[in-house]
């Protein structure tokens, strides 16, 4: 009977929170539901799938002229793009899809998705969540398979927010439009800032949601707000795109992460720092090559206030990577430290595909801390011996 009233009375401790998490429940990072567009419609797969209804995509609502197309599929003498697996959507004229994404209200979330142009030159897409929103310009050819995975961010205001992509263009032909594919989420987290660091995410170890299952890392476009960053901590002052990449299918310097910067000075990242007036501080970070065949010279210009470096990158047959380091005083309690690539590098294989050097584990110390440091050591041995002779 005690066993019997025991199990009871956990049953109802632990109902309240089985339904507390029901109700609570968020998106996964990872695919949005049909964030692939691989669920079959009611109908099937047809070979020109022109959407009319507002809910022929399962899991997606439509307006306009969407189109699913097929891998492989020909539109007159071209072959359309599908990112990844044998399914996308290709948005017309002023056409966009939806769907409303559970979240967590008042945290930051990264949006990935692959994007490839079709017909037109000057195509672009929105992408939208409540009343923020960023348009992606496709018209830049990043490589030579012709998509690339792009990452965009922004604050959950409410408990969902509608995530809506739309084809802003109108061509002549009302079908050329951007095709998308392989859609996903990602809770961000800025990172705390380091005791002995300056930087926030110097590692750029917290970033967008990466697909394992292509090595073309994710661009993160043009973005000036740095409390919605898709790179927390950072932001990308430019019009043109830097790239997130990964140890899986890049050489990177430290950890799992880093940034290879790309278009020379249209990709700046950036970040202001916290600084103490007319104090002496060293910028260092590691500077390297991805092993993409980016063809060489590789630099950066790096800038910490008023001080500005163009630094190279030296190839080492025992690294990938080396250390480079920018001595600079403080003027203010903020100070601005950024990254560009001094040339517009592609790659030797294809001469197309734009390509850069890579940055990772930035850092900004105090440079008079060193001297202080080293005394602290040299005080903690001498009492160490002190006491070791007093023993003997």
């Amino acid at each position: 009977m005690a066993q019997s009233s025991t199990r009871m009375k956990w049953v109802f401790m632990l109902v309240p929170l089985f339904l507390l998490h029901a109700f609570t429940t968020t998106a996964e990072d990872g695919l949005v539901s049909n964030g692939d567009f691989e669920s079959s419609p009611s109908n099937g797969f047809p070979n020109e799938a022109i959407i009319e209804g507002p809910s022929e995509v399962p899991n997606w609502k439509s307006n306009g002229t969407v189109e699913l197309v097929e891998s492989g599929q020909k539109q007159g003498g071209m072959i359309l793009i599908v990112p990844q697996g044998r399914h996308a959507i290709r948005l017309g004229n002023d056409a966009e899809i939806s769907q409303d994404v559970p979240v967590e209200k008042g945290s930051i979330y990264s949006v990935t998705f692959c994007a490839a142009r079709t017909c037109a030159q000057l195509e672009s897409l929105n992408v939208s969540v409540a009343s923020a929103s960023q348009t992606i310009d496709l018209q830049t050819l990043y490589n030579v398979q012709g998509w690339n995975p792009y990452a965009v961010s922004f604050n959950a205001d409410e408990d969902t927010f509608r995530l809506v992509f739309k084809n802003p263009g109108m061509e002549d032909d009302p079908t050329c439009g951007p095709i998308i594919d392989n859609i996903a989420i990602k809770k961000l987290f800025t990172p705390d800032k380091p005791k002995d660091n300056a930087v926030i995410n110097g590692d750029f170890e917290e970033g967008p949601w990466m697909f394992q299952n292509t090595s073309m890392g994710v661009l993160l476009p043009t973005n000036l707000d740095g409390e919605t960053s898709s790179l927390p901590g950072w932001i990308v002052e430019s019009n043109r795109a830097v790239r997130f990449i990964d140890s899986d299918h890049y050489a990177v310097p430290q950890g799992r992460r880093a940034i290879e910067l790309l278009s020379g000075k249209e990709g700046i990242i950036s970040q202001m720092v916290e600084t103490k007036p007319e104090k002496p501080y060293t910028l260092t970070f590691s500077l390297g090559h991805a092993n993409d065949k980016c063809k060489e010279p590789l630099a950066v210009m790096a800038f910490a206030g008023d001080q500005t470096q163009s630094i190279h990158y030296t190839p080492n047959s025992n690294s990938s990577f080396q250390i480079a380091n920018l001595n600079f005083t403080a003027k203010a309690d903020m100070t601005r430290i950024a990254f560009y690539s001094v040339y517009y590098n592609t790659r030797s294989d294809d001469m197309v595909s734009l390509c850069g050097p890579v940055v990772d584990d930035v850092r900004v110390w105090f440079s008079g801390s060193n001297g202080l440091r080293g005394l602290g050591f040299l005080h903690l041995g001498l009492m160490i011996l002190g006491l070791v002779l007093v023993l003997v």
